[in-house]
């Protein structure tokens, strides 16, 4: 993740997986879109992402696209903290 901004933020990653018929047959582990996630102004870093596909996925299936959206929620963050 990248934050290309010049001020800090707290991130929320939502997933999304092609085809969505697999979405039950992938297991996270480990998801840095569990929690929420602070950059600083130009920071950059890998995030960390452990699953498990179970053999029970159907055989037709034979590729599966995760993808993320990355959504600033520094916001609500803050009105959470001071609440």
């Amino acid at each position: 993740a990248r934050n290309p901004t010049s001020h800090d933020m707290i991130g929320q990653a939502v997933p999304s997986m092609v085809p969505s018929a697999a979405s039950r047959y992938f297991n996270k582990t480990e998801c840095f879109c569990f929690t929420q996630q602070k950059l600083a102004a130009g920071e950059e870093k890998a995030m960390p992402l452990h699953f498990v596909v179970d053999p029970r996925l159907p055989k037709n299936i034979q590729t599966l696209t995760l993808a993320y959206t990355f959504f600033d929620v520094s916001g609500q963050a803050q009105a959470q903290a001071v609440n």
